[in-house]
């Protein structure tokens, strides 16, 4: 039989346990409230130098590395929709396939990119290889192992989705959160716009 001083106790020890888990809790949120910060201080300074970038290539790999940069992602790369053909071009790529995959082209529906551009919305995937939208091709042809992913339309100033930007494989092994995404697409809206006006130049030439 319990006696008032052993219930105080029990109830005092269950108490302090919610406390530590509110606090922990607490911590963890304010964590990724400055990492989230940081990701937006670093696109804002991404920002300004795209818009002041007049050349493709340079641009694209500015893209890149601020999209690698605000989702600690190890691997990634920058597709482009090439309309006449339909495909989806490797055109940047950062990681260890990086020399392989370059210039790789795949048609515009296949596998998370090609959703992506297809729907114009953004996917996250922490489970690849039980998502049937996946696309194992890159994966076996060049040895590589997507172990999660997170893939945005790069959208221009008046809808036209010219391409794609894909990170993979989170350095820390964790998964992609709902945070990276928002982040990413600010970064695709912001990339979308900045190649819509270096593309319309060279188009115009």
């Amino acid at each position: 039989m319990s006696t008032p001083s052993t219930t105080l106790l029990r109830f005092l020890q269950e108490e302090n346990a919610r406390l530590q888990e509110e606090n922990k809790q607490l911590r963890e949120e304010l964590a990724a409230l400055r990492d989230y910060l940081d990701g937006l201080r670093l696109l804002q300074q991404e920002a300004r130098r795209m818009t002041e970038e007049a050349d493709l290539m340079p641009l694209l790999d500015k893209i890149l590395y601020a999209a690698l940069t605000v989702t600690d992602a190890a691997d990634g790369s920058v597709l482009l929709l090439d309309p006449e053909t339909e495909e989806l071009v490797f055109a940047v790529v950062h990681g260890v396939i990086r020399e392989q995959l370059v210039g790789y082209r795949i048609p515009k529906e296949t596998g998370i990119a090609g959703w992506v551009v297809t729907h114009g919305s953004p996917l996250i995937v922490n489970r690849p290889h039980l998502d049937r939208r996946f696309s194992r091709q890159v994966d076996e042809q060049f040895g590589f192992k997507t172990r999660s992913l997170l893939c945005v339309p790069m959208i221009g100033s008046e809808g036209r989705i010219v391409g794609a930007i894909e990170v993979l494989n989170k350095f820390s092994g964790r998964e992609f959160t709902q945070a990276d995404q928002d982040l990413l697409m600010v970064m695709g809206y912001i990339a979308g716009s900045a190649l819509e006006i270096v593309l319309n130049k060279f188009e115009a030439q």
